[in-house]
């Protein structure tokens, strides 16, 4: 299941994000998607069927929750809409989707038997889809998540064990906010999915302190793994003990500095657009990234935002949906 094509072939300046719809319509998108999740939890094994028919799922093999979200024919038909639908509290559909992604986990693992398991983690935009995909056919079961959270990765790690895998490969892609940031803004114009930037501040501030505290299962028990992801691609991978020590001597900024390198690197964006043809990132991401800045920096990125695509209209450089 792809996309539906319609939704990239509208012009990039014209998109709108769920945030500037109508309450009405926000309404209606969340009671489809909430009714499209409940009936694929309901029909699991027919959706989880579907979910391995689907490119770049390792044929079912793969655990990853956007994709998984991709089953809901509203979200396909726009997906930045869907998944920032997704993100309302007002709307159930996740919990639908959470259900079912744990019914995906519990198949992955089935399916994989003794055969060994992989977890990617790390911030946002990292790379680990693209080793995911890369690296997935030599393991039985493959996570695909930011697995930042040390609770949620203790519970995982468990589910494996008990699932009967006894070699657990966990792999840490690490790379710097900027280059996440450009990363992420480059896949929304391909999948219509942007990550919030307080959201991808934590998650990337918080991955380095998971992945060490790692560190006493290191060994026959855990096999540990620390990819950089640099402008180029993959750069150098160390395991085991080297990656822990990669890992500690690695600059470890809280939180809130992450934060404000994002930021500070979205705002450039939006000032020096006129050149540079990588800038025209649609619309509808544009404006719904705006929402996570800090308040005092909001007014000045929607401001620029306008002025962006006013630019825009005027040259009719984006007279169409883009290259």
């Amino acid at each position: 299941m792809t996309s539906d094509p319609s939704w990239l072939r509208v012009a990039w300046h014209q998109r709108r994000s769920y945030w500037e719809l109508p309450e009405a319509e926000r309404r209606e998108l969340r009671e489809a998607l909430e009714r499209e999740a409940a009936d694929a939890a309901r029909h699991a094994d027919r959706a989880l069927d579907d979910y391995a028919a689907l490119p770049g799922t390792l044929e079912g093999q793969l655990v990853n929750g956007d994709v998984l979200a991709t089953l809901l024919p509203s979200l396909r038909r726009n997906p930045t809409q869907g998944y920032e639908a997704l993100e309302d509290p007002a709307g159930r559909a996740s919990v639908h989707l959470n259900a079912l992604g744990k019914r995906l986990r519990d198949r992955a693992l089935a399916v994989a038997r003794q055969e060994p398991a992989i977890i990617f983690m790390g911030g946002q935009a990292t790379g680990k889809t693209t080793g995911a995909l890369a690296l997935g056919p030599a393991f039985g079961a493959v996570f695909d998540a930011p697995h930042t959270e040390p609770e949620g990765v203790a519970f995982l790690l468990g589910r494996i064990r008990r699932a009967g895998c006894n070699e657990v490969h966990l792999a840490y892609t690490d790379r710097e906010p900027e280059g996440s940031l450009r990363a992420m803004l480059a896949r929304s114009e391909r999948e219509g999915r942007y990550v919030p930037l307080d959201r991808m501040a934590r998650a990337h501030a918080w991955a380095p302190f998971t992945f060490l505290g790692l560190a006493p299962r290191v060994g026959r028990s855990l096999q540990l793994y620390h990819v950089r992801v640099d402008e180029e691609g993959p750069g150098r991978m160390t395991e085991g003990e080297d990656a822990l020590a990669s890992v500690r001597s690695r600059s470890k900024p809280a939180d809130s500095v992450v934060a404000y390198l994002l930021q500070t690197a979205y705002l450039s964006l939006l000032r020096n657009p006129n050149h540079d043809r990588q800038a025209y990132f649609p619309r509808d991401v544009l404006a719904g990234l705006n929402r996570t800045l800090d308040p005092w920096r909001r007014s000045e990125a929607d401001h620029l935002l306008r002025r962006f695509f006013d630019a825009v209209a005027e040259r009719g450089a984006e007279g169409g949906a883009g290259p």
